[in-house]
């Protein structure tokens, strides 16, 4: 079932996603900035640019919360989606590779449990 929200949304959320989707290209590859944006749970979380990826918080101030997989563009073209704050050693940090922008949305928005999303106004500690 889609996540579906009420306007419950913060709306530093949505001003938030309003900056991600205006930066240029050099900064964030627009085609996952445009299929994280289209998908509704996506939406509804916090977003974060680093070093070329595509972050998510479920609350809108820092600390950010360290548990939404984050959407990478991979030199070779494809995308991977990453747990950022995963050691490795629990064998989870990788989520998986798509060849599309679009692909890795699903995938990541596939691991979030149903209940997560809108981000709330507040820290990590608030969750």
């Amino acid at each position: 079932m889609a996540a579906e929200f009420d306007g419950s949304i913060p709306g530093s959320v949505t001003r938030e996603w309003q900056s991600v989707l205006s930066e240029p290209s050099s900064v964030i590859d627009p085609t996952l900035s445009r299929a994280a944006y289209a998908n509704p749970k996506l939406r509804s979380l916090f977003p974060l640019i680093s070093h070329g990826s595509l972050q998510f918080s479920r609350c809108t101030r820092y600390p950010w919360s360290r548990d939404v997989p984050s959407l990478f563009r991979r030199r070779d073209g494809h995308f991977s989606v990453i747990h950022m704050w995963e050691t490795g050693e629990s064998g989870l940090r990788e989520v998986g590779v798509a060849d599309t922008a679009s692909q890795a949305v699903a995938l990541l928005s596939a691991t979030l449990p149903e209940d997560w999303g809108p981000a709330i106004d507040g820290t990590a500690d608030d969750l």
